[in-house]
């Protein structure tokens, strides 16, 4: 569909839907999306969101998780958290299948910043952040305090071991190889808490999805992944370390720690919030964000390929891989001399250009000549593309090095790649030094070809650079 016709089609909609003349004015295409798309556009005086699946897509196809709710489903369960006092935008409109638009909901354009690049670093956001540990917890403890009766039924519930087995199901099924996440899934199965009392989740309650003006919080976004489930998962969400937009050290989205929130939860709800429970789902949640990565490979792979991105956020398994090890370091046994850390540089060439030169060239020329001059949701596709031929130019380069590091390790350890996952999988005493060792190396490697300036890895370096080895696990 050609943008006039996208165009027409909403204001027919909102004609017949909101009433009024309008006019419609301001469509954009919002940045992000992997998922789903945004609009924001204006009817009349009144500020809005669309939020759709494109025809030819199902919900399904686009989802990160298998629970996800379907977009109407989410439009109920985001009118049952406003009605009790939640701070989430208005449903205002629903499309139906005669609009022509796909899926979706129409509902109230909320005043505030969600980019989290913009309010970790820009000094007008700085008292909001100061007030956000308390109406991060407020949030959720409202989300919390829904009773289950009220909500509706789309919503689902499994338990952590459920959820634990369907994680790991579905990682085998994508081809899952990593050694670090078998080891994680082997630690959760151990770690396993008993079930809760089910209350409404968020489940996706973290930076980026959350509007934040300088005065503070003004609405909780992106309500798909809600569910019925133990509440202490939804406050480890949001301090995995993917959440923390290049401030490692900050666990709470990178602008506070989590006692900062939890000390606000527990007051407010009256309730303690067992903090090993709550380092079971800080893990879980971690581990669900890497296969979530090599989900949006897989749907870009099914046919969803109208630009990179997915396949570039199924490159960031290596930046849980780091984190998966950070987090469980102090359970494993220690390696006893500082590692060699992997050499990241691309040698000069001469001669006849290499795939890798290549590859960099077409990103330099992409990066200063496109991506400089696009505007809105063109200059982040420039971006992601750029971002793609840099893994690219990376891999070609050093790839083949890593790789062959890589077998040789697994040679003197006496095992092959998938009997280490198997090893690993099945018991944590498979982790010799020497085996914690190729894991770290393993892990730097691979995130040195994906994501270079990826702040795990600088903690990564860090923490495995010193003797004896730095406890990491609140990291």
């Amino acid at each position: 569909m050609d943008d006039t016709a996208f165009a027409e089609r909403l204001e027919t909609l909102c004609r017949a839907k909101l009433g009024g003349d309008g006019p419609l004015a301001g469509l954009k295409r919002l940045s992000g999306g992997a998922s789903m798309q945004s609009w924001r556009f204006a009817w009349g005086d009144e500020a809005l969101i669309l939020r759709r699946m494109p025809e030819g897509l199902r919900a399904d196809d686009a989802a990160i998780d298998s629970g996800a709710l379907d977009l109407d489903g989410q439009a109920d369960v985001i009118e049952s958290a406003v009605a009790h006092g939640v701070m989430a935008p208005a449903v205002r409109a629903r499309l139906t299948r005669d609009d022509g638009l796909g899926e979706g909901f129409i509902m109230a354009c909320a005043p505030g910043e969600a980019l989290p690049q913009v309010l970790l670093r820009d000094p007008a956001y700085a008292g909001a952040l100061e007030s956000l540990p308390q109406q991060w917890a407020e949030q959720l403890a409202a989300i919390h305090a829904i009773a289950p009766a009220s909500l509706p039924s789309s919503l689902t519930y499994r338990s952590p071991a459920q959820m634990l087995a369907d994680l790991e199901a579905r990682w085998r099924d994508l081809g899952g190889i990593s050694p670090i996440y078998a080891l994680a899934f082997g630690w959760l199965e151990r770690t396993l808490p008993d079930p809760v009392e089910p209350r409404l989740c968020h489940g996706d309650f973290r930076m980026g999805n959350l509007l934040v003006t300088p005065q503070g919080l003004s609405a909780v976004l992106d309500w798909e992944l809600a569910h019925l489930g133990d509440p202490v998962q939804d406050l480890a969400f949001g301090c995995i370390p993917s959440w923390r937009f290049g401030r490692y050290d900050k666990v709470l989205g990178g602008f506070a720690q989590p006692e900062d929130m939890l000390a606000h939860y527990e007051a407010i709800t009256g309730v303690p919030v067992d903090r090993t429970r709550f380092r079971f789902w800080l893990v879980y949640s971690c581990l669900w964000w890497g296969i979530c990565c090599l989900i949006m490979a897989d749907i870009w792979r099914r046919g969803d390929k109208a630009n990179p991105e997915r396949l570039v956020i199924g490159r960031r398994v290596s930046e849980v891989e780091i984190d998966l090890l950070l987090m469980l370091s102090d359970e494993l046994v220690d390696v006893p001399a500082p590692m060699d850390w992997p050499a990241g540089d691309i040698a000069v060439e001469n001669g006849v250009p290499t795939g890798a030169a290549l590859t960099e060239a077409v990103s330099f020329w992409l990066d200063g000549k496109i991506a400089a001059t696009a505007q809105g949701h063109a200059k982040f596709e420039a971006k992601v593309a750029v971002n793609a031929l840099g893994m690219a130019a990376r891999d070609a380069a050093l790839g083949p090095g890593f790789r062959a590091s890589q077998m040789r390790r697994l040679e003197i350890l006496g095992y092959d790649a998938p009997a280490l996952v198997a090893a690993l999988r099945q018991d944590p005493a498979h982790v010799t030094p020497a085996v914690h060792h190729h894991l770290r190396r393993l892990a730097a490697e691979n995130c040195l070809i994906d994501q270079p300036r990826y702040a795990g890895l600088g903690a990564a370096r860090t923490a495995w650079s010193q003797n004896p080895q730095t406890s990491a696990k609140n990291l």
